[in-house]
């Protein structure tokens, strides 16, 4: 297992799309920064940066897994290693650790930004807040490289997947609910669908979420890394049925 990680490490960063992950992240904090409000509830939100960092990671994701197929290089993976859990699951820690990397760069570029473009905000838990919605994006990061490999595997497309992405990260909450607020009789069965989960950013720092979500923290996070979890099985799955 260590030689697989270190191989799709060395591969990782010689590759051009994390930097542009990266740099996409930087590029649209700094336009949110100065186009917005700065004020306690957008620094909490690192300028964004929870929404961004999913759509990053679920395009860098699916693209590291993509480039095998494309480049024919898979053939040679498979060949070296004694079998693909142990590529599958090495790959998986490397995009975990990008969006770790990610989580770190953002709290960082937000007190950064807030240094140069603010003053003093009277509201001084933005501090506490950021550092939680940024823990719940991690939690998050595990649902989204386990969607990321699983649709990557299903519809084999990496332009479908990040459009996925794109729509997840603008759209997955307003469907949500108001697919829960159209079927009131069925909330507590709906409330569990995989689309709700992306309150998790938000809910750890805001209890009135807990309306619009009707879960609980505790709830959010293990539906969250449930939901990872049964992911990244079906992307195995489909990874270990997929012909070269």
């Amino acid at each position: 297992m260590t030689s697989s990680f270190q191989v799709e490490v060395y591969k990782f960063l010689h590759q051009k799309v994390p930097y542009y992950g990266l740099l996409a992240l930087l590029l649209t904090m700094v336009y949110n920064a100065i186009t917005s409000k700065i004020d306690a509830d957008t620094l909490s939100l690192g300028f964004g940066a929870v929404e961004w960092i999913l759509i990053i990671l679920i395009a860098v994701g699916s693209a590291f897994f993509a480039m095998e197929y494309s480049n024919q290089t898979i053939l040679m993976l498979l060949y070296k290693n004694a079998g693909k859990l142990k590529i599958y699951l090495a790959k998986f820690l490397v995009i975990f650790i990008y969006g770790l990397l990610l989580t770190l760069v953002a709290i960082l570029n937000t007190v950064l930004l807030k240094f140069l473009l603010a003053g003093d905000i009277h509201n001084k838990t933005w501090v506490t807040d950021l550092l939680f919605n940024m823990m719940g994006e991690v939690v998050y990061a595990v649902f989204i490289v386990g969607l990321s490999f699983m649709l990557i595997m299903l519809v084999r497309n990496n332009a479908v997947v990040i459009c996925v992405g794109l729509a997840l990260g603008f759209f997955g909450g307003p469907l949500a609910t108001n697919l829960m607020k159209s079927f009131p009789s069925f909330v507590n069965l709906l409330k569990w669908n995989p689309l709700n989960m992306i309150f998790i950013s938000q809910q750890l720092t805001k209890a009135s979420y807990m309306q619009i979500s009707h879960l609980t923290n505790l709830q959010l996070v293990l539906g969250t890394l449930g939901y990872g979890l049964l992911f990244a099985v079906l992307g195995y799955w489909l990874f270990k049925k997929r012909r070269i």
